[in-house]
């Protein structure tokens, strides 16, 4: 199977809700009348369409907490993916998670949690017929320019990642106990993507508008003094 470049979706899985107003990213475009949307969310989320598209929702991560103790959602989308199409039996997707997780090496218990929470997704989850649908599939090939005649991509570009605020992408947000904290700056330091600076008393502040929540500050600090919280949902 390759990936690359899907111009016209039938299905679309959105892993966070944020994406949806995300105008960088656009999950919808490409979608046709009779395409089907499933919202990784607990509850609906008011969506602009300029097409009439079937949405339906699930709560991936509360599941994935449950079942994993961490937001890890591969199985779990993968699962629903299966059932949204209807092509898919959920003994082979069974198998086919087992036997994806054990060549990554996971062990057997990891492997069963995965799979205990790949069969309640398929299960919690509805087939969902395409019908009507308005588009013809495009063939597309995306131009990639190459430096001199034999040299490589070019995929350089002025720099936007200023621009670019990624706070959105996060599904637990770091908060500081400056109760616990003794500035010592190792959560500054490990930052990886440098969205911790210093006061003047050298207690950490976070960018919210650039932190993903990877937590890599909650993991390193010495003294536990930064808690991960989850993110409100998107209404």
């Amino acid at each position: 199977m390759e990936r690359g470049h899907i111009f016209n979706p039938s299905y679309v899985l959105v892993t966070t809700p944020s994406l949806l107003f995300d105008m960088t990213v656009k999950p919808l475009e490409g979608m046709a009348e009779g395409s089907v949307l499933f919202v990784n969310s607990p509850k609906e989320i008011p969506i602009e369409q300029s097409k009439k598209i079937r949405v339906s929702y699930g709560d991936l991560t509360g599941l994935a907490l449950k079942y994993l103790g961490k937001d890890i959602l591969s199985a779990a989308m993968g699962a629903v993916a299966c059932k949204l199409s209807g092509l898919i039996s959920l003994q082979s997707m069974v198998g086919a998670v087992e036997e994806e997780l054990a060549e990554l090496g996971l062990e057997t218990d990891i492997i069963e949690k995965n799979v205990q929470l790949a069969k309640e997704c398929y299960l919690s989850t509805e087939s969902v017929e395409l019908r009507g649908l308005s588009h013809k599939p495009l063939h597309k090939v995306v131009e990639v320019r190459y430096l001199g005649e034999k040299g490589i991509p070019d995929l350089l570009s002025t720099g936007n990642t200023a621009l670019r605020k990624t706070g959105s992408w996060r599904v637990f947000k770091p908060i500081v106990d400056k109760n616990l904290c003794t500035a010592c700056s190792i959560c500054y330091i490990y930052c990886p993507e440098a969205c911790i600076s210093l006061d003047e008393q050298g207690y950490p502040i976070i960018n919210y508008d650039y932190c993903k929540g990877c937590l890599v500050c909650a993991t390193e600090c010495p003294r536990n003094a930064i808690k991960a919280e989850r993110e409100i949902v998107w209404s």
